[in-house]
């Protein structure tokens, strides 16, 4: 895997899939949690069905029970899963992930199904790595990511045209965070949106680090937004709308208020 910001037409062609459903027609989206390492899936997953409901385009169910609800029948009744999760040592029950679950993912997004990978759950699966679920992804922390004390910083848009990006501000002044660095980029990853780290600042690399992309796996497509560590993170509005965008971007292939 090489780390890199991939701007190219070509990549940009290959996310320009037709949208699965009209402009209309309702958003289901299924958060996929129960577990997150180091992170309180509870309140962030109530934060995200609340905003992402607001104006009634996406409908949102929640599951804490993956390994009894990551099936191809249940998978099949969704335009859009979201990963708000990371599996622990100690997991609760009904959320340790079995081959077959893992399966169902990977044919669901393959065959169309948009995917959201929110904050740490590019984390999932790393060690041992299971690679299929780090293409899916589009790669991010991984093992090679880090942070270094949260703070506020500015999160700048790139120069690829996007429907998930078109018509926002050039930037916006983000709140206390963590801002991921020396994320994992894959190949095809378009990125969307950087925050420069500041190498004044403790673990600070003074380089534009990545923290919105977009990529495909199969005819599904993949948003990634490293953002959003807890309530304070994603109560931001800016942030909100990123992701707001990202859902219905990645279940239609375009964005209503985008134009």
């Amino acid at each position: 895997m090489t780390r890199r910001i991939a701007l190219s037409c070509l990549g940009l062609l290959a996310l320009a899939a037709s949208p699965a459903l009209a402009q209309d027609e309702k958003i289901d989206c299924l958060i996929i949690t129960g577990d997150h390492r180091g992170h309180d899936w509870k309140e962030t997953t109530r934060i995200l069905e609340g905003f992402l409901e607001e104006g009634g385009r996406i409908n949102v169910d929640v599951t804490a029970t993956p390994a009894e609800d990551l099936t191809e029948e249940n998978l099949g009744k969704y335009d859009v899963l979201l990963l708000n999760y990371r599996q622990t040592d100690a997991a609760p029950s009904g959320t340790v992930w079995t081959d077959e679950n893992k399966q169902a993912l990977l044919d669901a997004v393959e065959g169309g199904t948009g995917l959201v990978v929110y904050h740490f759950a590019s984390s999932a699966f790393a060690d041992p790595n299971w690679e299929e679920y780090e293409r899916m992804i589009a790669g991010g922390w991984r093992t090679q990511g880090f942070h270094g004390p949260k703070h506020a910083f500015t999160v700048k848009k790139t120069p690829a045209e996007h429907p998930i990006s078109a018509g926002l501000p050039d930037e916006f002044a983000h709140e206390v965070d963590e801002l991921y660095q020396n994320s994992m980029m894959v190949d095809g990853n378009v990125v969307l949106a950087t925050a420069y780290s500041d190498p004044d600042l403790p673990r600070g690399t003074g380089k534009d680090e990545a923290v919105i992309w977009v990529n495909t796996y199969g005819e599904g497509r993949v948003y990634n937004n490293a953002l959003g560590h807890d309530a304070a993170a994603i109560a931001d509005p800016q942030f909100q709308e990123w992701m707001r965008r990202g859902v219905e971007w990645a279940a239609t292939g375009e964005v209503s208020s985008g134009e």
